[in-house]
């Protein structure tokens, strides 16, 4: 019986499963390079290889290369020296095979090569024609330079490049190239050399998207007159609760003054010790501002000029403390922000904040982040949100989030207020990350909420369980999942 049985599965075996080649390997080469192309790194990809003959040079018909050094460093010291070779001819094999055209390469090499080998990598890339060069990489030899390319600078198909130097100051040839470069992130890069970053934006016309990540620099001046993105980012230099890293010298981070003047910035982003002193110019096209940066200011007369530089901006994040520091006090004039529809305010001092949102009469969706401990509690004024006040902030409000919600009296009596007045107001919601929270109070609290007069006979009530973790520099992160909702309309 068992015979028969192998004959007939033998019978019904295909002509290829008997060549040992499966069915996949039967699909067209464009449909097989599709699939290929799903695989993250180069590592993986040329594994296929050995699947059979047909698969031995398929890998090298993708047009990207992948390559990370650091993937899977969990190695003694004494390996990681036999791995560097290793990696070294890696690279080369990989690049000796690959096609005459690339779109991308990322290589993260750590600090395993030397500089002429790594300019030899970029040039055996650079000749094929890649757009996009991601490359983290610091000389064996701390004491070598950091050289770019001349290829690299001409390159002229090169359209998005990022570079994580670990806290090396690069050498940049000396002549206008870059001619094509739309999207630039520097990370870790020393930028101390005061023309180092002019140069770089005179070298890029068509530079669209900025992104400078843990960069210490004397001073800054971003001037471009295409740049739509701009993203000045050290929240590097904090733990997770807001903290400044022990041993750090945040004066050395920290910039002594930055200056923005670009007509075409749609979208800033400032998070960390940026800098002591703002300037803004000409931000007429701003749209999105995310402002989370510490120590602001360090002059004793405050600048009022920045809200006034950001007031065509329709999406706003930042901290109250950040307001302040902005030079919002209480006996200043009210400041103007007239296409404002969208806010996401992290709550971290009260005093100013019924006075600062009712410079906003025409807010349409309020975030609200309570931190834990928020300083100023006992400087909440209850009495500031009159009818009058309360009237002008709710004017066009339709929807109030309050995340990481602490159940403060002060966070409940806003939304009492909010729930009073808004007649156009459609959703408020409730957010809890921590779970047992959530299930222990959450209904207790939205049956209190649900007691509470509504202007809007819509509106409707909601808690959410957020597992997220909120980011202190980068504002509040809004829920990807809803586990548990509890709904209670008016």
């Amino acid at each position: 019986m068992s015979v028969v049985m192998k004959e007939s599965k033998l019978a019904n075996a295909s002509e290829g499963e008997l060549d040992g080649v499966d069915m996949m390997s039967k699909l067209p080469d464009d449909i097989l390079q599709l699939i290929l192309s799903r695989i993250p790194s180069t590592e993986e990809l040329t594994r296929t290889s050995i699947l059979s003959r047909r698969w031995r040079y398929l890998w090298t018909s993708i047009p990207s290369i992948d390559i990370d050094f650091t993937r899977g460093v969990g190695l003694s010291y004494g390996f990681l020296i036999l791995k560097s070779d290793v990696f070294k001819e890696f690279v080369d094999w990989v690049l000796l095979n690959k096609p005459l055209v690339l779109d991308s390469f990322r290589l993260w090499c750590a600090s395993c090569c030397n500089m002429s080998t790594i300019r030899r990598w970029i040039h055996a890339a650079a000749v094929r024609k890649f757009k996009l060069l991601d490359m983290l990489f610091r000389p064996i030899d701390d004491s070598e330079d950091i050289e770019m390319p001349d290829c690299l600078v001409a390159c002229a198909s090169l359209e998005v490049l990022r570079l994580h130097l670990m806290r090396g100051p690069p050498s940049v040839p000396k002549f206008t190239g870059f001619p094509a470069l739309r999207v630039l992130e520097l990370n870790d890069v020393d930028l101390l050399k005061d023309d180092l970053v002019k140069y770089f934006l005179e070298s890029c016309p068509l530079l669209e998207d900025l992104s400078l990540i843990d960069c210490p620099a004397y001073s800054l001046v971003i001037s471009s007159p295409m740049l739509k993105n701009l993203r000045i980012d050290t929240q590097e230099l904090v733990d997770d609760d807001g903290y400044v890293e022990e041993g750090l010298d945040i004066d050395w981070a920290m910039c002594l003054s930055l200056e923005i003047s670009c007509p075409k910035l749609v979208c800033l982003t400032l998070t960390g010790y940026v800098a002591t002193e703002f300037l803004f110019n000409n931000l007429c096209s701003l749209k999105k501002a995310v402002i989370y940066a510490e120590e602001l200011f360090e002059v004793e007369e405050p600048i009022y000029d920045l809200f006034y530089d950001m007031r065509h901006v329709e999406s706003l994040s930042i901290s109250l403390r950040s307001v302040e520091q902005m030079g919002f006090r209480d006996d200043d004039d009210p400041i103007s922000l007239p296409n404002l529809k969208t806010l996401e305010l992290t709550v971290d001092a009260l005093h100013v904040l019924i006075r600062f949102l009712t410079c906003l009469p025409d807010l349409e969706y309020l975030h609200l982040v309570f931190p834990k401990n928020v300083y100023g509690l006992d400087k909440w004024n209850q009495d500031e949100a009159t009818p009058e006040t309360m009237s002008i902030l709710t004017r066009h409000l339709k929807k109030v989030e309050f995340l990481e919600f602490q159940e403060n009296k002060p966070e409940l009596n806003l939304a009492r207020s909010l729930l009073e007045h808004g007649n156009e107001l459609e959703e408020m919601v409730f957010s809890w990350s921590d779970e047992a929270k959530f299930h222990e109070r959450s209904m207790e609290t939205m049956n209190q909420v649900s007691e509470f007069h509504k202007a809007s006979s819509a509106v409707k009530l909601t808690g959410v369980i957020n597992l997220n973790q909120l980011n202190p520099w980068l504002g509040p992160k809004i829920p990807e999942f809803v586990l548990i909702q509890v709904d209670s309309s008016s």
